[in-house]
């Protein structure tokens, strides 16, 4: 098997920018029916799986530039909702989704301009 090629930490960075800017997104369009919309569930839950997992794939060195955010949590959130889908608590997810998101939506949007602005571009623009 080929070793497995190296993403740059920017790009894990701006996946969590789109996954977080889509169920933000998408929460705002949909969120009334969330307790109703399976659809926008597993779509939400898709995402923080995204987030869950390309925090995963970024260096130690990365994460410490944000230390206040959640990196560990967002790992095992991740692992928890594959290994553990049957125990999924969907108000948990919904909570994460709306409380969580915003934050490091915001604190990793700010990281990649300042640190990274050549990934800036891989990004669109929040609300799209």
């Amino acid at each position: 098997m080929p070793p497995r090629e190296e993403r740059a930490n920017s790009l894990y960075l701006a996946d969590i920018v789109i996954a977080a800017r889509t169920v933000i997104r998408w929460l705002d369009q949909r969120g009334d029916g969330w307790s109703t919309d399976e659809i926008l569930q597993n779509a939400v839950l898709r995402q923080l799986l995204v987030i869950g997992e390309a925090a995963s794939h970024l260096t130690d060195e990365t994460r410490n530039k944000l230390p206040d955010l959640p990196w560990r949590q967002m790992r095992g959130f991740r692992n928890h909702a594959v290994h553990a889908y049957f125990s999924l608590d969907w108000e948990i997810v919904r909570e994460v989704a709306e409380v969580d998101l915003p934050t490091v939506e915001g604190a990793v949007s700010q990281l990649l301009a300042t640190e990274y602005p050549e990934a800036v571009g891989h990004v669109p623009p929040a609300g799209k």
